[in-house]
């Protein structure tokens, strides 16, 4: 406590632009300030930490061992900052101009995040909203550094950094083609595994949770094309007498735009919870806690 005292707190906003943006020039323009001020500022901290904490790669400065070491903590550190002041003050969604960052993995942007983008626009029509994508092994970091200021996801192992919110499951559904010769409304489990399936997905391969399911009855279904997305899917369903099962949610969107069948699945499957994720630093953010509402308003209940 003694050292920090002693320690210039506005040093550490200068060193995370700077592991952030890669330079001293792109952390000055990020920070509004003259490239001399933070190369002075640079000088300082590598006085303190004892250690040259960046080194010149090309056209980067790469940091050091002990800039790695020291980049996450900073940066959590500074968004609890953030986040304390931020509570003090009121947050007017009506004026605000904040850009909010949302964690949402590929499959599960086209039926949620449409949707959500058009509340928040409609209660806040100065607010940016972007959905990014990650790697389930970042998301810890990626929420502590503000690269993310909240998650979308399944169910993951539980983390004390993070705070999470259950947002409900939802039932799978099977799509067949107007006109199918063997699918007229309904569909039994025999006729879903005499035809073959298109299965989307963005990993190479794998099983989904109907086919864990088909496994513990020692069945199994017959995939003849596996693509990366349900909208690729749904075109080769449109034209073949193929069958593609997914999240009904994910299904409404596309048949609202070319109607297919959508038939109960025949076989019961353990669905996996939605859930949505925050860093606990950011807990006490007033901007935050408007956005949660709203996502917990917009997506929760599918069950």
């Amino acid at each position: 406590m003694r050292r920090l005292a002693r320690f210039d707190l506005n040093l550490l906003q200068i060193f995370d632009a700077i592991h952030a943006k890669g330079g001293v020039s792109a952390a000055a323009r990020h920070l509004n300030l003259s490239q001399p001020a933070i190369s002075h500022a640079l000088a300082k901290l590598r006085d303190a930490f004892d250690d040259p904490l960046f080194v010149r790669q090309g056209n980067r400065l790469v940091p050091t061992p002990a800039a790695r070491a020291i980049a996450g903590p900073v940066r959590e550190a500074l968004r609890g900052l953030d986040a304390a002041l931020d509570a003090a003050a009121s947050f007017d969604p009506a004026q605000s101009t904040r850009e909010f960052r949302i964690g949402v993995r590929l499959s599960g942007e086209m039926p949620r995040f449409s949707s959500l983008a058009l509340r928040v626009r409609s209660e806040a029509p100065h607010v940016a909203l972007a959905s990014v994508t990650f790697r389930r092994r970042d998301l810890v970091m990626a929420l502590a550094n503000g690269d993310l200021d909240l998650a979308l996801d399944v169910a993951l192992p539980a983390d004390d950094r993070l705070s999470r919110q259950y947002l409900g499951t939802e039932p799978l559904v099977v799509v067949a083609r107007k006109g199918h010769p063997r699918v007229d409304g309904a569909l039994d489990i025999e006729t879903y595994l005499a035809l073959d399936h298109v299965v989307a997905s963005s990993r190479p391969y794998g099983p989904g949770i109907e086919d864990v399911a088909l496994e513990r009855m020692a069945l199994g279904r017959r995939v003849g094309v596996r693509c990366q997305h349900a909208i690729t899917a749904w075109q080769i369903i449109a034209s073949s007498d193929m069958l593609f099962t997914l999240p009904r949610s994910h299904a409404e969107v596309l048949d609202a735009i070319w109607p297919m069948q959508l038939v109960e699945l025949p076989l019961a499957v353990e669905r996996s919870g939605n859930y949505l994720y925050w860093h606990q630093a950011a807990q006490a953010d007033p901007g935050l806690a408007w956005l949660r509402a709203i996502i917990v308003d917009q997506l929760g209940g599918s069950d």
